[in-house]
């Protein structure tokens, strides 16, 4: 026997299989994999959250599943609704995400190690409370409210990932805003801002309007707010239609 038709005999057909992803039965090679729907497409969703490697637009689930950002509105409104699994679904802007269960916080950081993680100082949450609920919000308009240089907690948190500037006011300068990230909803176990405690009354006035007074008297940023965001009266608005 030659040496060709012995390399013959000893090569192995090739697998039409991808590892991970086993064919579908019925399906010819280069066919069309019809959309999903119903149940089928909520799962679909699910999965895709599972493996996206960051918070994925409605846009891209829309393409990735292969169905229209309606279809795939639809199958979120339908995971928003689970109760009693080991996670959440989070809202953030434009993306969406899935987040483990608030009331397994403890378990999840003994079991990943994090119990010791430090923790968020005074100053730290008092800035991150003004941008939470003022987003889009300046520097200058942070220290006004707190009355302190805010440069280092500013660094502090957007180093741990809560904060992120999202754009820039248009005045002299054009300082950079700031406003919350999907790890801000994640660290606090919220599906949305729209489950931020309302601010209440400091000293027997609405807190919401002592903060828009401090903000609106903030250095060459207070006359360019007109028009901008209040987190606070979003938050009012999205439970009153609930």
């Amino acid at each position: 026997m030659s040496a060709m038709a012995t390399r013959q005999t000893k090569e192995k057909p090739k697998s039409r299989q991808i590892i991970g992803v086993a064919e579908q039965p019925g399906l010819a090679l280069g066919a069309v994999e019809p959309s999903p729907s119903g149940p089928e497409l909520t799962a679909l969703i699910e999965a895709l959250l599972l493996v996206a490697p960051t918070p994925p637009t409605m846009a891209e689930l829309a393409r990735g599943a292969g169905v229209s950002v309606a279809e795939v509105d639809i199958a979120i409104r339908t995971l928003e609704q689970v109760d009693g699994r080991g996670w959440i679904l989070q809202r953030h802007r434009e993306t969406v995400q899935l987040a483990t269960a608030p009331r397994f916080a403890d378990q999840v950081r003994r079991f990943l190690g994090l119990e010791r993680e430090t923790r968020l100082s005074t100053p730290a949450l008092e800035t991150l409370a003004v941008i939470a609920y003022r987003q889009p919000v300046t520097r200058a308009e942070i220290e006004a409210v707190r009355g302190v240089d805010c440069a280092g907690v500013l660094a502090t948190l957007h180093h741990r990932g809560l904060i992120e500037a999202i754009g820039r006011l248009q005045t002299v300068g054009h300082p950079l805003q700031y406003g919350t990230t999907p790890e801000f909803l994640r660290h606090f176990g919220l599906r949305s801002v729209a489950e931020l405690p309302p601010l209440g009354q400091v000293e027997g006035r609405d807190a919401v309007h002592l903060l828009e007074a401090t903000l609106a008297e903030a250095p060459g940023v207070g006359g360019q707010r007109s028009g901008v965001r209040n987190q606070e009266s979003e938050v009012r608005s999205q439970k009153s239609g609930e």
